[in-house]
């Protein structure tokens, strides 16, 4: 019966339906059919009662009738009062022969019974006999004429009246015969009717009781898987995202809706992985951020991480300045002393995955670490590790070990926290390297404080001594500009830096025009002439005249270097 039923399951709900239809019309076609055989039946056992039986009596009744037309014509032709009516009664006589003689032909062909064949035989000799007797009857009465006194003898006799009477006793007996023959006939057809009408019965409560277990099989068909997705469904919303989906393989409704809720499932786990994994990355993010060094950060990874993922045992290593990766933290770790806690690039796992900056996971790995506890200890199932990457630089590594093989989530989980881990390792190096430069720059800045205090008092000095090179180049100025003599001051290019009023009108110019210009123009080849040697000056129109020069040199003030003063006055021609 299981079985059966879950064979139907699988049917879709338009052939359930049809098939309890179809059932249905198939006991209303059987009962029809088998009454309409019982009545085909009956009908036939009818017609043959008709034909062998009924038939049989009529025809039989009818020689019968005939056989008293024969007696009866006879004593019409013995008082007929002329010959012609003793014609016609003769013709009544052999027409009764004759009828009697077909009806029991047709008789004849309906009796099969052998009760009913021996009475025929017996009325045919019993009707041969008294044909003989009509036929001896209408000799006399032929040959008498009108007075038939010796047929009327005869045919009162005790011999032709037993003759008779054997013939007519005989149809008699044929006729019981039949009779009996067809009260059997009729209850064989009442016993058919009567089984027709138990066998519909039977067929009608065998169709219900069918139509009600096709029903109900039909009914569990659909009840139970509707049930077992409806308790799926309600696992998945009570948060079971591993609900066993059943049905998914159906060929019908039921497959179809199983393998949509299946969809749905699917859609909900990795909704509610994603959100694992939200959960726990921005739990051990926000963690990570606590972190002030890289050893404070390396012991939250892992303490983190580890039981997260189901995993009995961590590490983390980082990289130094030399290109090592160092054992900074481990979760669950058991120093050994010939383990290695510092790998090259390429050396180990955690050097191959710095070489090949990609995640490595192996399965059943053999002579590895142990996880140990209190209890014991035992080899892991599964390993992974996975590189801290940022800018194309590995900054550290992360290995984790765990019994059971690490599942999608848990290394979705492991994926998404390598960019929070690599930037928090770039946040620590740029903090831990602004806490340096600012050391440093605190250390510089009491420096320039000193310095600036130092340059303090050297511009102070150096004011003091500006204001005092300004008082002596004002007094000096003042001598000069009040000489009786042309006083200039060149620097040793012979650039004029200072021209006093009496120069400048000595040699035709302006005030302040002669500044910045060459001592050439106005004393070419002065420097060929020691003081008191007489020269030619220039007037600013070109003209010469005579000068008495005199130059003495004048001490390095104010970046200016070594200058010349000279002193020149108009002297008269010989």
């Amino acid at each position: 019966m299981k079985a059966l039923l879950n064979f139907v399951e699988r049917f879709k709900l338009t052939t359930k339906l049809v098939i309890g239809f179809s059932s249905g019309i198939l006991v209303a076609v059987l009962i029809g059919l088998q009454a309409q055989s019982n009545l085909s039946h009956m009908q036939g056992e009818m017609e043959k009662m008709y034909e062998m039986e009924l038939l049989g009596i009529s025809h039989i009744k009818e020689a019968n009738v005939n056989l008293a037309y024969m007696g009866r014509a006879l004593r019409q032709m013995m008082i007929a009062p002329d010959g012609q009516s003793r014609d016609r009664a003769r013709a009544h006589v052999d027409q009764a022969r004759s009828a009697l003689h077909d009806e029991m032909a047709q008789a004849r062909k309906r009796l099969f019974r052998a009760e009913a064949i021996e009475g025929l035989e017996k009325f045919q000799r019993n009707l041969a006999r008294y044909n003989e007797n009509v036929e001896h009857a209408m000799g006399l009465i032929e040959r008498e004429s009108l007075n038939p006194s010796a047929a009327a003898k005869f045919v009162a006799s005790a011999e032709f009246i037993a003759s008779g009477n054997a013939a007519d006793e005989d149809l008699d007996r044929i006729v019981k015969v039949k009779e009996r023959g067809t009260r059997s006939a009729l209850e064989l057809v009442r016993a058919d009717v009567a089984a027709t009408q138990r066998m519909a019965v039977g067929l009608l409560l065998g169709g219900i009781l069918a139509a009600i277990l096709l029903g109900v099989l039909i009914g569990l068909s659909i009840q139970r898987p509707n049930e077992r997705l409806r308790n799926s469904v309600e696992e998945l919303a009570a948060g079971n995202v591993e609900a066993q989906i059943p049905h998914t393989d159906y060929p019908n409704e039921i497959g179809i809706m199983a393998r949509a809720i299946g969809v749905l499932q699917d859609i909900y786990r990795k909704a509610n992985d994603q959100h694992w994994v939200k959960s726990h990355v921005s739990d051990i993010g926000a963690a990570l951020q606590q972190a002030e060094d890289f050893a404070a950060l390396a012991r939250i990874a892992v303490s983190k991480i580890a039981p997260a993922i189901g995993a009995g045992h961590g590490a983390f290593y980082v990289a130094d300045g030399e290109g090592r990766y160092n054992l900074l933290a481990g979760y669950g770790y058991r120093e050994r002393k010939h383990l290695s806690n510092s790998f090259a690039v390429g050396e180990g796992l955690v050097g191959q995955c710095v070489m090949e900056k990609s995640t490595i996971v192996l399965t059943a790995p053999k002579d590895y670490i142990r996880i140990g506890s209190g209890l014991g200890e035992g080899p892991p199932a599964s390993i992974i590790v996975l590189p801290v990457i940022h800018d194309d630089r590995v900054l550290g590594v992360l290995e984790m070990a765990s019994f059971q093989p690490f599942k999608d989530r848990e290394q979705a989980v492991l994926e998404a926290l390598l960019p929070t881990l690599s930037t928090g390792m770039e946040i620590l190096d740029r903090n831990l390297r602004t806490r340096e430069l600012l050391a440093a720059t605190q250390e510089q800045a009491e420096r320039m404080e000193k310095q600036a205090a130092q340059l303090e008092e050297q511009q102070v000095e150096m004011e003091a001594q500006q204001a005092e090179l300004l008082e002596t180049e004002n007094w000096f100025r003042s001598i000069i500009e009040t000489a009786p003599d042309g006083m200039l001051v060149a620097d040793s290019g012979g650039r004029i830096l200072l021209a006093n009023p009496n120069a400048e009108g000595l040699f035709g110019y302006s005030p302040g025009e002669l500044i910045g210009g060459d001592v050439e123009q106005v004393m070419p080849g002065h420097h060929a002439m020691d003081s008191g040697h007489e020269v030619k000056g220039r007037h600013k129109d070109g003209t010469t005249f005579p000068i008495a020069l005199s130059t003495s040199p004048l001490p390095p003030r104010g970046g200016r270097g070594k200058c010349l003063s000279i002193s020149v006055r108009a002297r008269q021609a010989a």
